[in-house]
């Protein structure tokens, strides 16, 4: 039989159950290299003849899965120790068995970073989706006009290198700044960015009310809109990886933060909002797991929605494994939004339903823990019901589920599909947005308004 890359995996796993004991298995570490090659790191000391009869097995099994060097080392062996002690391991579930894997990676490897803990001072918001044209965008911009018109100030981010959108939105050629995202991505893998290229990285929108501000940081700013044709040989460098003199490598997560976290330190914001590319590219990792967000997931109510959701919600659920010890709350800073919804509430609660029930089957919820006295009450009268004294009375504490936050939904309103605010600055007054716009912007409102309390 032919292994595939899905098969491999879980063969592992049962060649090291049937050769050296479940034990193994889940103390040890499965390394999947860039080729999607596989090799077992023992955590305690296996006999030569062990080895050598697993290694047999493993080849066999695994087929052109099987590393070809060292496709299991014992735990003496030179680099083990290191394997072992990776903090990118991720504890999965493969086919019944327990596995510590890691996972190397040419591209997408920030998708195995943990979630960064929340930020919150100022608050960040990030705006994905795994399509374009549900109204992402839009709903960012919009809330961004809201946040100003109460008087606040309100940095928007546009990460869609790719295919960028919210600065033409926000900004008229003319007010772009000299640099987009796209400079900075490529200027600091050269050279550290000083504060003269990061005043010239942003600039104001006029859309702001007078009483608030919105500064805009485009993908692309003024210099690559006048010499477009470098812009492609940008975007193959803005991904890079960096490395400083001292081998230091900075990814595109560790960069995108760097920049939001310099522009936060400053006191200047009250929010900071990123519109993130579509899909689930690198760039997407990034604004997901690596700025200590609130992540808002827009998508319409059809099949697609949900099976590109399903995958990305899959891997999420990877760190739910990792880390059940402690209380993943970067879970619940994940809102799924619903753009263009229906007008008649049993619809929008049918999307509802159904992201409620993705998240159940792709494991990114958290049942409450259970007290080991929680039995059924006996049938009426209750005169025999069992107790156990010798439970504190902090075991008996029922956590509170944990999962994303209740689905919010974008009314459809034709005036919105083709956005353009500078051209109908009128869409940009509360009595027009907020009959669509209503749920996001106080959720937003009420998180800004905790950020400003702390």
């Amino acid at each position: 039989m032919t292994v595939r890359y899905d098969d491999s995996l879980e063969i592992l796993a049962n060649v090291i159950i049937d050769s050296l004991g479940r034990d193994a298995l889940s103390k040890g570490v499965a390394l999947r290299d860039v080729s999607g090659r596989l090799a077992f790191f023992c955590s305690s000391h296996v006999t030569a003849r062990a080895i050598k009869r697993t290694e047999l097995q493993l080849r066999s099994a695994l087929g052109v899965y099987g590393r070809s060097d060292r496709i299991i080392a014992n735990n003496s062996e030179y680099g083990v120790a290191e394997v072992l002690a990776d903090t990118s391991i991720l504890i999965i579930r493969v086919g019944g068995h327990t596995v510590r894997l890691l996972d190397r990676r040419l591209v997408g490897a920030d998708w195995l970073r943990r979630p960064a803990p929340a930020k919150v001072s100022p608050p960040r918001f990030v705006f994905a989706s795994l399509k374009g044209g549900v109204g992402r965008s839009t709903a960012l911009a919009v809330a961004a006009a809201d946040i100003a018109a109460k008087g606040r100030r309100v940095l928007a981010i546009d990460m869609d290198m790719e295919a960028p959108g919210l600065g033409a939105m926000l900004l008229a050629d003319d007010d772009l700044p000299e640099f987009g995202l796209i400079d900075a991505l490529v200027e600091n893998g050269l050279s550290p960015l000083n504060d003269e290229f990061y005043a010239d990285l942003h600039a104001p929108s006029n859309l702001a009310d007078q009483r608030g501000r919105i500064d805009v940081i485009p993908a692309i700013g003024l210099r690559s809109a006048r010499h477009p044709a470098d812009v492609l040989g940008k975007l193959a460098r803005a991904y890079a990886d960096d490395v400083d003199e001292g081998g230091t490598v900075s990814t595109i997560l560790d960069q995108v933060a760097a920049i939001v976290d310099r522009f936060a330190s400053t006191g200047t914001y009250d929010a900071i909002m990123i519109d993130a590319r579509a899909g689930l590219h690198e760039t997407t990792a990034a604004a997901i797991l690596g700025l200590g967000a609130e992540v808002f997931l827009f998508g319409l109510d059809e099949y697609q929605t949900f099976l590109g959701y399903s995958i990305l919600f899959s891997h999420l659920a990877l760190f739910l494994e990792s880390d059940k010890e402690q209380r993943p709350e970067w879970l619940e800073r994940i809102t799924m939004v619903q753009g263009r919804a229906s007008e008649k509430p049993e619809l929008r609660e049918q999307f509802a339903a159904s992201c409620q029930r993705l998240f159940e089957s792709s494991g990114l919820t958290l049942r409450p823990n259970k007290s080991p006295t929680d039995v059924p009450l006996p049938a009426e009268p209750f005169g025999d019901v069992p107790w156990n004294d010798e439970v504190g009375d902090e075991e008996l504490q029922l956590d509170e589920p944990v999962g994303p936050r209740a689905t919010l939904a974008i009314l459809d309103d034709e005036r919105f599909r083709v956005f353009n605010p500078r051209m109908r600055r009128d869409l940009l007054s509360s009595a027009v947005y907020r009959s669509s716009y209503g749920e996001l912007i106080d959720r937003i409102a009420e998180l800004v308004a905790v950020s400003n309390r702390i």
